[in-house]
């Protein structure tokens, strides 16, 4: 069944919420002399892409990401590449979970499309932060390099943890769509 525009936008923005909703509610870890945050924000992106689909995910997560960038002033100078970021990592899941006309039905594209969309995430905001890091922040190459790598692998960590939550809610999540004729 081809799902009507109101369906589309209807649709991205509840899932903006939930993005925006997923992201707030995080839990603060001690890493070192500084933190990171464990949220659930990313795995609602992915499931944005495999529920919506590559563009109207891709809008859900860029939105929803860029909402908690702007009602939160630590993030408010990362917005756009926050939004460009997440609208690429929902996309490139959506595109692969719908691949061969899958329709974000087979579990196993579903998974591969997330841990493709997160990795490409992941180099993305490591590309970022070696940039600032060099350019911005005037670090030595060895040091910035160190300093993004740190901050890839625990990236890298955390997507561990989104795709394996994500492989556990997916199906219950699919099956009450369906069950709804969603």
């Amino acid at each position: 069944m081809k799902k009507s525009n109101t369906y589309n936008v209807v649709m991205t923005s509840i899932m903006a919420a939930f993005v925006l909703l997923s992201t707030f509610l995080g839990v603060v870890i001690p890493v070192g002399n500084s933190s990171t945050t464990f949220h659930l924000g990313n795995t609602t992106c992915l499931l944005s892409g495999i529920i919506l689909g590559p563009f109207y995910g891709g809008l859900s997560a860029a939105i929803g990401s860029a909402l908690f960038d702007i009602l939160n002033p630590i993030y408010v100078s990362s917005l756009p590449f926050t939004f460009i970021f997440k609208f690429i990592m929902a996309f490139v899941c959506g595109y692969i979970a719908r691949r061969n006309r899958k329709k974000g039905r087979d579990h196993f594209y579903d998974i591969v499309g997330a841990v493709v969309g997160s990795l490409i995430y992941i180099v993305l905001g490591a590309m970022k932060a070696l940039i600032v890091n060099l350019y911005f922040l005037k670090m030595e190459f060895l040091t910035a390099l160190l300093f993004t790598l740190n901050g890839a692998l625990i990236s890298l960590i955390k997507t561990v943890f989104t795709i394996i939550f994500l492989s556990v809610l997916l199906p219950f999540l699919k099956e009450k769509l369906e069950k709804n004729n969603l």
